[in-house]
């Protein structure tokens, strides 16, 4: 006596959890769907993450609310026109938080995130924020105005 079987559970299960982890790389690729801020900030994660694994580095994660914090900066330096770092930036971004090390890159270009991602690596003290091996978090935040892009890139570990 043959059994006929409509479905197999197991086999449907295994083909949805294969298309969500595809949908899951997709939509990782393009940055989080509805994530806050400039698509620049997935573009400077992706170029920082890209930079740290040229160099033999493990990637950071990208942290959202210290991440609004960081777009916060940026902001503020778009309205002023000018370069700054953080005021307390432990106290500002690191408030309740486990760390034992950090480090802040700032900067403005009327390129792309690209550019401005190698000016990072071609200035020593940004670089080694890049690089540093203790850093396994960040916080970025950008904003463009009057065609130019400010950037808050904030590292720690």
């Amino acid at each position: 006596m043959d059994t006929w079987i409509p479905h197999r559970p197991r086999r449907t299960a295994l083909r949805a959890l294969i298309s969500a982890l595809v949908c899951g790389l997709i939509l990782t690729a393009a940055g989080p769907v509805g994530a806050s801020g400039d698509p620049s900030r997935w573009a400077m994660k992706r170029e920082t993450n890209e930079s740290r694994i040229e160099n033999d580095r493990r990637r950071v994660d990208l942290r959202a609310h210290m991440s609004e914090l960081a777009q916060r900066h940026s902001r503020r330096m778009a309205r002023r026109g000018e370069l700054f770092h953080t005021a307390n930036p432990a106290g500002y971004y690191l408030d309740g938080v486990s760390w034992s090390t950090w480090g802040e890159n700032v900067g403005y270009t009327s390129g792309t995130v690209s550019r401005m991602q190698r000016r990072f690596m071609q200035s020593p003290g940004h670089r080694a924020n890049v690089l540093n091996r203790a850093f396994r978090h960040v916080a970025i935040g950008t904003v463009r105005r009057d065609g130019v892009l400010w950037v808050t890139v904030f590292f720690y570990g």
